[in-house]
């Protein structure tokens, strides 16, 4: 085995945090993007744009990870090693994105937020709920509808989701050292 080829268990791989961070920072910009698309045009109920969105999510978070294998990791890189990489890309990405999101329904237009109160309210009416039961989950549903709701919501349910799609790429992507040293 030549000496460009081989790796060395004592190696450790560089930082996660800094290459996770700038493909975390574009993701997250792509992201903020497709957001104000949603607000601008009213996509939020269109499957195929929100397909779409999952999808464009699943290729970044594989390709961020197969990227930090090949160029930084030498071509190897652990099952754990690679879900925590691309849940770092999503963390930086729910960050940033999310953060736009709060800035642009804080301070440029709040209208998504009053539309989906409406429809809300609109559905429970239509279920028949009591005039008290409404009320009451019209409280909760404006406290997780306002923008610091939105925030922290997008935070957890991209990083959630981005922690799924992890999964299942990491398993298609990893590659241990110690499985060829072994064969």
């Amino acid at each position: 085995m030549s000496e460009s080829s081989s790796y060395d268990m004592n190696t450790q791989p560089p930082s996660k945090t800094k290459s996770a961070l700038n493909y975390g920072a574009l993701m997250g910009l792509v992201f903020l993007v497709i957001n104000y698309c949603t607000y601008l045009f009213d996509l939020s109920n269109n499957k195929i744009f929100s397909y779409g969105s999952m999808a464009l999510l699943a290729v970044a978070i594989s390709y961020g990870i197969k990227k930090y294998k090949d160029e930084q990791c030498k071509g190897f890189i652990t099952y754990g090693g690679a879900l925590g990489y691309g849940v770092l890309i999503t963390l930086f990405s729910a960050i940033i994105s999310s953060f736009g999101s709060y800035i642009y329904l804080s301070f440029i237009d709040d209208s998504f937020i009053q539309l989906a109160l409406e429809q809300a309210e609109i559905g429970m009416i239509e279920q028949g709920q009591t005039e008290e039961v409404i009320e009451m989950a019209m409280t909760w549903t404006s406290k997780v509808l306002s923008p610091i709701g939105i925030f922290i919501s997008g935070i957890i349910a991209t990083t959630f989701i981005g922690f799924i799609v992890s999964l299942i790429a990491s398993a298609f992507l990893k590659n241990d050292p110690d499985t060829f040293e072994n064969a």
